[in-house]
């Protein structure tokens, strides 16, 4: 049997559960994991290659989740509040005023058709920045709620990017 820590992905690679993480800790205990949790190196034990094609994934999963900021925030959330995470949250009305003015003028380059898209992309690019900043100050458990708002307004421009670069 194989032992470790399997609480959560953060324990898991010996990391304090935190926005900010060391990268280079990170990559260097999936990449140790990778070659440790190979199930072919058990080919002649069926339950132990079992259980190593479990922990494989596990670790995939758990770098591919904490390598990127936005899914490891997310994934502070989810287990600084599991049973939380789906509670309705209200975005503030003045970013969803200022995104209704943003779709306008999204509206209004697609009819035109001006090649403005590259400023817009500049616009989604700094609004994500600026939540990025956000999702940092609030990525602790007494501001679970304002980073679970961050995230939904990332999510959003995200949306925008996507609108933008399908009419582009």
């Amino acid at each position: 049997m194989v032992q470790v820590n399997l609480k959560d992905y953060f324990s898991f690679y010996e990391l304090s559960p935190s926005f900010q993480i060391d990268s280079s800790v990170l990559k260097r205990k999936y990449i140790e994991y990778s070659k440790q949790f190979h199930p072919d190196l058990h080919l002649d034990d069926i339950q132990m290659q079992t259980e190593l094609m479990q922990l494989s994934a596990y670790n995939n999963k758990a770098y591919k989740t904490l390598k990127e900021d936005i899914s490891r925030a997310q994934y502070l959330v989810d287990i600084m509040h599991p049973t939380d995470s789906n509670h309705a949250i209200q975005l503030p009305q003045d970013f969803l005023m200022e995104m209704m003015d943003f779709n306008e003028l999204i509206d209004e380059q697609a009819i035109e058709k001006t090649d403005s898209f590259g400023s817009l992309n500049n616009t989604c690019l700094e609004l994500k920045e600026q939540i990025k900043t956000e999702i940092n100050e609030n990525a602790t458990q007494e501001h679970w709620m304002a980073l679970q708002i961050s995230l939904l307004m990332w999510r959003y421009i995200e949306r925008l990017e996507f609108r933008i670069h399908a009419l582009n």
